[in-house]
């Protein structure tokens, strides 16, 4: 739960350095490094701070080639298909169910375009991939701040 408005200063801060400490948190909001610790708790018990994370290039990993599939993948099929998903598709970083001809917007990082072909093969036992190169990500890990009313 978020409360007031220190509390997204604070989920402002952590989105854009999840490494910072409680007593810069604190300087910035003017809090003790105590009532940080308390309120980041708080928000983790609640679920509203889920995880953190590193932010990695994949291009520096050998992974040159970012690419969104749209698939449409059939009821019967859908759910022997999505329960295995990390297992199956290693290269798979997002998966997500949508509305629309396609059920399926999923992201992948390849090494060429013949990894690309290979991972669209696999696919196509499941549905019909339809490919879209990334050339440049102009938004991404955009940190979610407080709504306007």
């Amino acid at each position: 739960m978020v409360k007031d408005d220190l509390d997204w200063k604070i989920l402002e801060l952590l989105q854009e350095n999840a490494r910072m400490s409680f007593a810069q948190i604190g300087r910035v909001v003017g809090l003790s490094p105590s009532a940080i610790a308390e309120r980041v708790q708080r928000m983790e018990e609640t679920e509203v701070i889920t995880g953190y994370t590193a932010q990695v290039a994949p291009d520096k990993l050998g992974w040159s080639l970012s690419v969104i599939i749209m698939m449409s993948v059939n009821r019967i099929n859908f759910e022997s298909f999505t329960n295995d998903l990390s297992h199956e598709y290693p290269e798979m970083v997002e998966c997500t169910r949508v509305t629309g001809k396609d059920c399926l917007i999923m992201k992948f990082h390849v090494k060429n375009s013949n990894h690309l072909e290979e991972v669209v093969n696999r696919l196509s036992r499941h549905g019909d991939p339809t490919t879209l190169l990334i050339l440049n990500e102009l938004l991404k890990n955009e940190p979610i701040r407080r709504s306007i009313n």
